[in-house]
């Protein structure tokens, strides 16, 4: 995950209490009656609350998009990855096998030296 992402979610609060504050305190500042004053208090905050909701929305749809973009690419990827493996243990397999064999050659050779060079030694 990157540095900066977890930021994020820091700077959308604060954007959305600065916002609210903002709103508050202008209308608290604005030359009105206490009324009307606190029915715009009122009616800012549930616009607020609104646009919190639908970005929290729009968050969740984000996620889930991503999420379901994952899980395609895991599926598409998993059995590329399983068939890596196979391929990679096959060819150990085979190495194995011909590192075996080419013991077993050079053992006879080593053994035909021997009798050949080195008759009636012990």
């Amino acid at each position: 995950m990157c540095e900066y992402c977890g930021n994020k979610g820091s700077f959308v609060k604060g954007a959305l209490v600065g916002a609210a504050l903002g709103a508050v305190l202008g209308i608290l500042f604005a030359p009105e009656s206490g009324e009307k004053t606190r029915k715009r208090i009122k009616s800012e905050t549930l616009k607020l609350k609104a646009k919190g909701q639908e970005a929290l929305e729009k968050v969740k749809d984000k996620i889930e998009e991503a999420e379901e973009r994952l899980d395609e690419f895991r599926d598409e990827v998993e059995p590329m990855i399983e068939d890596v493996v196979e391929d990679i243990e096959d060819r150990g397999e085979n190495i194995k096998e011909s590192i075996v064999e080419s013991a077993e050659r050079l053992g006879e050779k080593a053994k035909n030296l021997k009798n050949k060079y080195f008759k009636g030694t012990k």
